[in-house]
């Protein structure tokens, strides 16, 4: 590639995908906003800042339905993904994308804070790598890959071998919540537990969702305007009453997802804020890269005390760490370096499958 070309590549914030779904990645790009926001609030916070009220207000209101969102949205493409692929190659696409930069960064990143431990908030040993298949939570964000890729195992599972319809699919999810408490600190267990409802709810609501009639709803911004009121109100209740049932709580979350992929819509349909649609696209490399990034972003800034308004500090982070994540994912393909994030196991060639695997059908 051309010194010029790959210079264009890096640094071109233009959607990488279709107008048909760029609302997906409009809803992707706002959540992984929001991901990195608490983590660089967190971040800030263990290091000795002193952040404001105002700050974590922030970051309590974008919380609970920041993960459910993901789930949901993945839940909402399972059917038409599963019919492309196949369920072989359904399971390999999900090691490839998920199971494979899961193990890799985590091997990576407790490597390097195991070097590093002087300068971390955590100080990690050589017996956490055990953690990295008994409680992902300790991996820091990479936690969601490996909730995501086994609750999408175990609902292909209940979908093809056990049967389960969409409503059964629901009731299964609200029986794992309830058996949450009994995890115990197995979160590999307990993240199916919490997420696995949210995923049934995206895969039963597909045949609803895509209606034209649905979504000129979904595209009303006269509803939205109403339901943002709600929406704050209800982060209030939640932040106020932190012991609430889970039942209740992930009910709750669904408002704040909603109201995402409300405006999502909006924003896609009048094509408005498009650099939302471009990290939308790139919300997975962001979500491997961006903690290092704003770490080390971290140390300088404070170091060299180049900001001292810690608003500003959190806004700046929050902005550079999603474009240097951005920019080094291309720089790795430039480099030929695709296997720090996709795996290398080989799914069937579509005329390999069975007729029933070969349509795709689009929701």
């Amino acid at each position: 590639m051309a010194f010029s070309a790959a210079l264009k590549y890096l640094f071109s914030f233009r959607p990488q995908t279709s107008r048909r779904y760029a609302w997906v990645d409009y809803a992707k790009g706002i959540a992984i906003i929001f991901v990195t926001y608490r983590h660089v609030i967190y971040g800030l916070l263990y290091s000795g800042a002193k952040v404001n009220t105002m700050l974590m207000d922030a970051n309590e209101i974008m919380y609970g339905f920041r993960m459910p969102l993901f789930f949901f949205l993945s839940g909402l493409f399972f059917a038409s993904s599963l019919q492309k692929r196949g369920g072989r190659n359904f399971l390999t696409s999900k090691v490839n994308t998920l199971l494979y930069p899961y193990i890799l960064w985590c091997l990576i990143q407790l490597t390097l804070q195991i070097i590093f431990s002087k300068y971390t908030n955590s100080k990690p040993s050589i017996n956490d790598y055990v953690d990295i298949i008994i409680h992902p939570r300790s991996m820091l964000q990479l936690w969601y890959l490996f909730a995501l890729f086994n609750v999408s195992v175990f609902y292909l599972f209940t979908t093809r071998i056990l049967k389960l319809t969409p409503p059964v699919q629901i009731l299964l999810g609200l029986v794992l919540l309830g058996l949450k408490p009994y995890a115990g600190d197995i979160s590999t267990i307990s993240d199916v537990m919490i997420y696995y409802i949210y995923f049934a709810l995206g895969h039963f609501a597909t045949p609803y969702f895509f209606r034209d009639s649905v979504q000129k709803q979904l595209t009303s911004p006269i509803k939205v305007i109403l339901l943002v009121p709600v929406f704050i109100l209800v982060q209030y209740y939640c932040m106020e009453h932190v012991n609430m049932s889970l039942y209740l709580y992930s009910l709750l979350n669904l408002l704040g997802g909603i109201l995402v992929i409300m405006i999502s819509f909006i924003l896609a349909k009048y094509n408005r804020l498009s650099f939302l649609q471009t990290i939308g696209h790139y919300s997975l490399y962001i979500y491997l890269l961006h903690l290092g990034i704003i770490f080390s972003l971290r140390i300088i800034i404070i170091k060299t005390g180049f900001f001292t308004n810690i608003t500003v500090i959190a806004l700046s982070l929050v902005a550079i760490g999603i474009f240097l994540s951005i920019l080094l994912y291309r720089l790795c393909l430039l480099l030929n370096l695709r296997f720090l994030f996709i795996g290398p196991f080989k799914e069937r060639k579509v005329s390999d499958l069975p007729k029933d695997n070969r349509q795709v059908s689009v929701p």
